[in-house]
């Protein structure tokens, strides 16, 4: 540890010895907002940056005398200016871009090209706001389905809005609003994302190979940031849709009171509204008595001197409430279900000096689900978890000559609930809570030797107070430049997984009261190893694309077990293995003056193993496509007039197929009942046959007017144009002559949608 503080020490005072520094802000010259991941490069020269999440660029080691520095950003028109170096000073520049003609006409924007020559970055995807707007959906715009479209992510089946990543699962997601991970980002048991699409600004995806600023997952990072809001005008935006509604407004503070921004956004759906008023109209004999809604906040304060306050806000909530009268006996039995999230994350981002950037965070998250029965009102069943989280992390970024350094330090207070009660069994059937501290340290060097290589190297170190484990994990990225418009990527490193969700419903891909779990002294932390080759070029029709291939190790994995027994050791719940995947990535990013959209071709191999399914043989998982390709295109026809389109061809998922079944007398408690007989099915292996090829073609219109201050866009979707009958999987069944019967689940049928959307 001695020698680690030296060595900062010593980068750090090095850092006010050498070289000459430019830095500062990138940001939307239309509404002031920062631009993350944007390019900054001197012409000609080897020297360039890419901006941080913040929006934040250094560039460090420049020669005295004149150069030409240049700021890009898909969707923008480029920023050239000629900056005049002193030797060893420090510059700020702060950078203002517009937005291009053609890209304000069509308000379509493409998942933007990655940072290219001044991104390290492997499996690395951003997804603008806009593009997830023009994509079909059922019932409105979702994050999560449009990811769906990208490739090596899969989708388990219609119903479901999960993310299974480079053969990772949900859980092994490190997903984040505005730094604070959000623990369950779905709705209606994963049907749905959690976030409403009108308050993100960007979203930036890292399938695999990420660096150790990043740590607590083993699969994959979704960084999603919510706009902070317009600093010239109030704007708004709204949106009506045959289930749901919302609305968000943003605007500046007024300049009597402080400088900054604020952000409201709003949504609710309306299913128990429409099927209870179809119900009183005698249109229907049932109700579904369910909705959810979403709050987004963000206020922003500017100081003078650049740095910036911010203030983020998130609560969801899914409600569920169920009566069920039974005339014969006029008792009434009422189902109540309830899940969500809150979230609160406060970010200051300070400018120490143009060569000293950072940034820190305090933050609270909390998710927790409900479930609860009561007949003729006394509680029966009842089941609760939650996971509540108290994060604070510190940044620090700083550069010296062909070197860019960034430390961090992280401490993460974790409190967990799992707990199941019914009067038939008198004491809890199992009531788990759990408490730990995890502290991470890391500190990663972006090294520039030459205008051809660029190499990143990173440790991050980990504490984990329940179990005591000490985890470290090395971090390496390579970049080696072909040409202006060719390079090649090379990512690995090891990771850790302190914390996760093993769900209840895994088969039925429901995302519902999961068993939240901390490593313990004998449950021992999950871990991967990432290798990413990445292959980028621009030389063909000047289309950008891309090649990912990758493979992945990982141990220590849970599952629910099928069969349990009542007991003390908690992690008797669970089934223990590992398992491999690998595959690649193949993608066409299309950005002209008419169509926008990708092409994409994924590859892949999930594989599996548990000592307690199938004899520890190994298996395909659920999510197993062999094969995928995705086509998302957006074209402006003109006259307000834009057409989308999102299509998609797959391999069938695994499903396990029976040989048949015998009966036997039933367990209960861990013992045989002589006195119930049930029947048991045997099998040829796990997950052994595989359903039909999915295929799937979604479209949409939009008519876009204005009507004086304010534009309205009305849209028309149909989602599977032409019915295709996809199955999710099979189940078995017996006749009465006890003949196996093999029945579909089917996905969604042909659905069309309207809406309207308006702002100003």
């Amino acid at each position: 540890m001695n020698k680690i503080i030296i060595t900062v020490f010593i980068f750090t005072c090095l850092g006010f010895v050498f070289g000459t520094t430019v830095a500062g802000y990138i940001t939307d010259k239309s509404d002031g907002e920062t631009l993350p991941y944007a390019n900054v490069y001197l012409d000609g020269e080897p020297l360039g940056a890419s901006t941080n999440d913040k929006g934040f660029y250094i560039i460090d080691g420049i020669e005295a005398g004149e150069h030409i520095l240049i700021a890009s950003y898909l969707g923008y028109t480029d920023f050239v200016d000629t900056i005049d170096v002193l030797e060893n000073k420090q510059i700020r520049l702060d950078i203002e871009l517009s937005p291009s003609a053609e890209v304000g006409k069509a308000i379509v924007v493409e998942t933007r090209r990655e940072g290219g020559e001044m991104d390290l970055t492997t499996g690395h995807l951003i997804l603008a706001q806009k593009q997830v707007q023009r994509t079909p959906q059922v019932a409105e715009p979702d994050l999560f389905r449009t990811m769906h479209l990208l490739p090596g992510v899969t989708a388990p089946s219609d119903f479901s809005s999960a993310l299974y990543i480079w053969g990772g699962t949900p859980t092994q997601n490190l997903v984040t609003l505005d730094g604070i991970e959000v623990y369950n980002a779905t709705h209606l048991g994963g049907a749905m994302s959690a976030f409403n699409v009108d308050a993100i600004k960007e979203v930036n995806l890292i399938k695999g190979g990420f660096p150790a600023k990043w740590g607590g997952r083993i699969g994959s990072v979704l960084e999603i940031i919510n706009r902070e809001g317009n600093r010239k005008a109030v704007h708004g935006i709204g949106e009506i849709s045959l289930l749901s509604s919302k609305a968000t407004v943003y605007g500046p503070f007024p300049k009597s009171l402080t400088a900054g921004t604020w952000m409201v956004s709003f949504r609710r759906t309306y299913y128990d509204l429409i099927t209870g008023a179809m119900k009183n109209a005698d249109l229907i004999d049932f109700d579904f008595p369910y909705h959810f809604t979403d709050i987004h906040t963000k206020l922003t304060k500017d100081f003078d001197n650049g740095d910036k306050l911010s203030a983020t806000y998130y609560y969801g909530a899914d409600v569920f409430d169920f009566e069920d009268d039974d005339d014969n006996d006029n008792s009434s039995d009422k189902f109540k279900f309830g899940w969500g999230n809150n979230t609160f994350s406060t970010n200051l981002t300070h400018l120490f000096s143009p060569k000293y950037f950072g940034h820190f965070m305090l933050a609270y998250s909390q998710f927790n689900d409900e479930f609860k029965i009561t007949e003729d009102g006394q509680t029966s069943d009842f089941m609760q978890d939650y996971v509540k989280d108290f994060t604070a992390r510190g940044m620090l970024t700083t550069s010296i000559p062909n070197h860019t350094l960034e430390f961090g330090l992280e401490t993460k207070y974790l409190s967990i609930l799992n707990k199941i009660q019914s009067p038939d069994y008198g004491e809890p059937l199992w009531d788990w809570k759990n408490e730990a501290g995890i502290i991470s340290l890391y500190g990663q060097d972006e090294w520039k030797p030459n205008p051809i290589w660029r190499f990143e190297l990173g440790l991050r170190n980990e504490f984990c107070t329940s179990g005591s484990y000490f985890r470290s994990s090395p971090r390496l990225s390579i970049m080696r430049r072909i040409d202006e418009k060719s390079r090649l990527k090379f990512a690995s490193g090891l990771y850790y997984q302190y914390f996760q969700s093993v769900p209840k419903f895994e088969e039925m891909g429901l995302s519902l009261f999961d068993t939240w779990v901390l490593s313990q002294e004998n449950i021992h932390p999950s871990w991967a190893t990432h290798f990413v080759l990445r292959g980028e070029t621009e030389k063909i029709w000047d289309i950008p694309l891309s090649l990912d291939l990758y493979f992945k190790k990982m141990g220590n994995l849970y599952r629910q077990k099928t069969l349990f027994t009542p007991s003390n050791d908690f992690s008797q719940l669970f089934d223990v293995g590992d398992g491999w995947s690998s595959g690649a990535d193949l993608m066409a990013r299309i950005n002209t003056k008419k169509w926008v959209g990708w092409i994409s071709y994924s590859l892949s191999f999930t594989v599996n193993s548990f000592d307690d399914i199938d004899n520890n043989a190994p298996f395909y998982t659920k999510y197993d496509k062999r094969h995928s390709v995705n086509i998302a295109i957006s074209r402006d026809i003109g006259y307000g007039w834009t057409f989308s389109t999102a299509w998609n061809i797959s391999s069938g998922m695994p499903y396990t197929e029976p040989l048949g079944y015998f009966y036997a007398p039933d367990f209960y408690n861990g013992n045989i009942d002589p006195s119930w007989w049930s029947t048991f099915w045997y099998y040829g292996g796990y997950n052994n046959k595989r359903v039909p090829m999915y295929h799937r073609l979604d479209v949409s219109i939009a008519k876009r007017s204005n009507l004086g201050w304010l534009d309205i866009e009305w849209y028309l979707q149909i989602i599977n144009v032409y019915n295709h009958k996809n199955i999710y999987s099979y189940y078995f069944d017996t006749d009465w002559e006890g003949n196996i019967e093999k029945k579909s689940m089917p996905m969604l049928p042909i659905i069309p949608t309207i809406g309207i959307r308006g702002w100003f």
